[in-house]
């Protein structure tokens, strides 16, 4: 009997959870679009700083240059563009590697 009473509850408050959500639809749209509209806006600017995001991850040596580009000038889409291949093939930073030349014995005499 308890389980019975439990489905009960349970479908009666997915009843007003939808009923809720149905009148809040037919009263204010904006209200409930305004998160698909926070996402989409979050995805754009990603979008527009793609460039920037690019050129410090390869850590190019003009990455100030292609970030100063592309905030300014990747509104037109020129810019976007010349701010994208910019990064995607511009000149990265020489890795310098350490080499020891020295052998290290871990045993004396050996």
């Amino acid at each position: 009997m308890g389980s019975l009473i439990r489905l009960f509850v349970a479908a009666a408050l997915v009843a007003v959870a939808i009923i809720v959500v149905a009148v809040g639809m037919a009263t204010n749209d904006a209200a409930l679009a305004a998160p698909a509209h926070l996402i989409v806006f979050v995805g754009l600017v990603v979008l527009y700083l793609l460039p920037t995001g690019i050129a410090h991850y390869r850590d190019c040596s003009a990455k100030g240059w292609i970030t100063a580009l592309n905030v300014l000038l990747g509104w037109t889409l020129f810019g976007w563009f010349i701010a994208l291949g910019w990064a995607a093939g511009g000149k990265v930073r020489p890795v310098t590697r350490v080499v020891s030349t020295s052998r290290v014995h871990p045993v004396p005499g050996h």
